[in-house]
């Protein structure tokens, strides 16, 4: 009698980011992220959606916290959040009087970070291939991951990054220690990124609410 051979399938090798992050690029749909941004001054929370054009993140709403303390009242809590949204080209900021304010001068709609903005297929396949050092991450969502980390020099800053990206290819989250090389006005932030390919629309607010540009 011939014996039967089991074998086990072997471990599907983990998805290309860049191809990954490609295949949700797609219109009006997104990526939910919540942000914990501490400076030498304060903390806040940042969360919100983008939503992504063919090639890039095409707008941005975010609502923004500070971290206050616990004594606050609702009434302060409130009264220090506030609201901004990025389409294209341009920020509107809310000017807590049901109106916003413009400002055209922003490159591109992402996450607030240095290490990565505009959360487009070429700045995340320059940012991996940049890393330093890649690692065993913890389980994200569900997902195992590897962490990527690196260090990126400006003029004036040096940043120390960390990447979490999935098994899956997409990216679960992002850290970045950023300060002028003195070591002054120091940043830290720390994202998490969830709910890939959902479905997310963003406009700009109505023109006639805008009450200035600049």
């Amino acid at each position: 009698m011939v014996g039967t051979v089991l074998t086990t399938p072997a471990a599907a090798a983990p998805a290309d980011p860049l191809q990954a992050l490609a295949a949700k690029l797609e219109s009006a749909h997104g990526v939910h992220y919540e942000t914990v941004q501490r400076t030498d001054d304060a903390t806040f929370k940042i969360y919100g959606d983008l939503q992504f054009g063919w090639s890039r993140v095409k707008a941005n709403r975010a609502i923004v916290e500070p971290v206050l303390a616990p004594s606050a009242t609702m009434e302060e809590r409130h009264e220090k959040i506030s609201e901004t949204i990025w389409v294209g080209d341009d920020v509107y900021h809310d000017d807590d009087a049901g109106g916003w304010k413009l400002n055209d001068d922003v490159t591109a709609a992402g996450l607030d970070d240095p290490v990565v903005h505009s959360l487009s297929v070429a700045e995340i396949g320059a940012l991996v291939k940049s890393a330093k050092k890649k690692s065993a991450g913890t389980v994200l969502d569900g997902v195992s991951t590897t962490i990527y980390e690196g260090r990126y020099r400006s003029k004036i800053r040096v940043t120390d990054w960390k990447i979490w990206i999935g098994s899956d290819g997409l990216i679960r989250r992002v850290t970045s220690d950023t300060a002028k090389k003195d070591g002054k006005d120091r940043t830290v932030r720390d994202t998490y990124l969830t709910e890939w390919g959902k479905p997310v629309w963003i406009y700009a607010p109505d023109q006639r609410l805008v009450t200035s540009r600049s």
